[in-house]
């Protein structure tokens, strides 16, 4: 009887464990465009992403902060409408340029040596 309890007992973590995240989990959108805030002047075109992509990367990397539909230009994150506010935590720009940053698209690209690093190769020409 005991064993027959803590085999029962034992699926239920299991389950617990394996089942209740993918009851939390999000369904990303499989492409998007970055824009930038409300407000800030553009001097480039506005960036095409792909989440299908980027499957393979743990979502709290880059939504570090808040839920995972949540955008980066919200309110309290990375929402600073300066087009000259180039390093701030609130800076729009510095979230997907900072080449230090793993979190930033520059950066994660390159530490992994793949990915566009270059303007043009995420911002292409406006027609």
């Amino acid at each position: 009887m005991k064993k027959a309890f803590f085999m029962v007992l034992a699926c239920a973590a299991l389950v617990g464990f394996v089942g209740l995240p993918m009851l939390q989990a999000v369904e990303a959108p499989a492409d998007l465009t970055i824009k930038a805030p409300e407000g800030m002047k553009v001097t480039q075109s506005e960036v095409k992403f792909s989440h299908k992509g980027h499957a393979k990367i743990d979502c709290k990397v880059c939504h570090h902060k808040g839920e995972a539909n949540q955008k980066c230009n919200t309110a309290g994150c990375h929402d600073s409408a300066d087009a000259k506010d180039k390093t701030s935590e609130k800076s729009f720009y510095k979230a997907f340029h900072d080449m230090k940053s793993e979190r930033s698209c520059i950066g994660c690209h390159k530490k992994e040596a793949k990915g566009p690093t270059k303007c043009p190769e995420c911002h292409p020409k406006k027609s």
